[in-house]
């Protein structure tokens, strides 16, 4: 089981002080809206939507290749994965009512500094966006491709955007919700979001596990790779889990199943990447 670093306890035990606090101890002012993490000096400009920058920059993406934005572009967007299950490594995946995208940062335990829908405001300018395996991503160069940023470099473009703030008014009524997957659909169109496998078979060699750990397959990238199929799978999807990943371990279901996970593109399949074991409807 993935253990968290004492600072990460210790931030999380600042934020819980709202509900523990007794006696002469008082929350700190302004923490409740000025986070101690990211840039809390962050006011937005223009706003690009993820469609747009899918759009702006798909010749980029669809080539995996990169370029640096030199726009001053800003990003409203809500947090719908990290790496708290263990399987979405050094990414977070966010959304807005038009898109996902992953963003790439060089750092670990980011599920419990930007949990599932935390709110961000992003500052676009001098980040780099591209394709990795053809799947939209936005951070940092990486091997003359598309890579993370590093953890710095993120702290100084990101602010989380808490209640009763002027710019979480600025987001309005903001909805991500969980779309069914449609194998039919683009990578811009459907990559990056959170989407409902329907009445789907996993299958694959190897020890019945999601993601055996013990030799019986060989990992690529650390990660096991299940072909999904029947329901609303379509042709060429899969499920990719890393052996690292929190639920490696638990036995495939033996019959059709529904379950949750974030709809990723690497060159022409589908790749879904279950983020908790909470994604996975057949778990008892």
């Amino acid at each position: 089981m993935k253990k968290h670093s004492f600072i990460i306890l210790m931030l999380a035990g600042i934020l819980s002080a709202t509900s523990c606090q007794s006696g002469d101890w008082d929350v700190p002012e302004g923490l409740a809206t000025q986070p101690p993490y990211g840039n809390n000096t962050l006011v937005a400009g223009k706003t690009a939507t993820i469609a747009q920058l899918q759009s702006q920059y798909a010749s980029t993406i669809s080539s995996s290749s990169y370029k640096k934005i030199e726009d001053d572009l800003w990003l409203r967007c809500v947090v719908t994965g990290n790496d708290l299950g263990g399987n979405i490594y050094k990414q977070i995946t966010v959304q807005d009512e038009t898109g996902g995208i992953i963003i790439g940062i060089n750092g670990s335990d980011q599920g419990a500094l930007m949990p599932v829908g935390q709110r961000l405001l992003v500052s676009l300018k001098d980040l780099y966006i591209g394709g990795y395996g053809e799947q939209a991503q936005i951070g940092g160069r990486y091997n003359g491709g598309i890579g993370r940023m590093e953890l710095t470099e993120w702290q100084k473009h990101v602010r989380l955007i808490m209640d009763g703030t002027k710019e979480a008014e600025d987001f309005g009524s903001m909805k991500v919700d969980t779309v069914d997957f449609d194998a039919t659909k683009s990578m811009a169109e459907q990559s990056g979001k959170v989407v409902r496998l329907k009445g789907v078979t996993i299958s694959g060699t190897g020890t019945q596990t999601i993601a055996p750990d013990d030799g019986s397959v060989s990992p690529i990238g650390g990660c096991i790779n299940r072909t999904i199929s029947g329901g609303n799978a379509g042709n060429k999807c899969l499920l990719r889990t890393s052996t690292y990943a929190d639920f490696h371990g638990l036995p495939l279901p033996s019959g059709a199943v529904d379950f949750y996970g974030v709809a990723t593109w690497y060159r022409g399949d589908w790749q879904i990447l279950v983020r908790t074991e909470s994604d996975l409807t057949w778990v008892k």
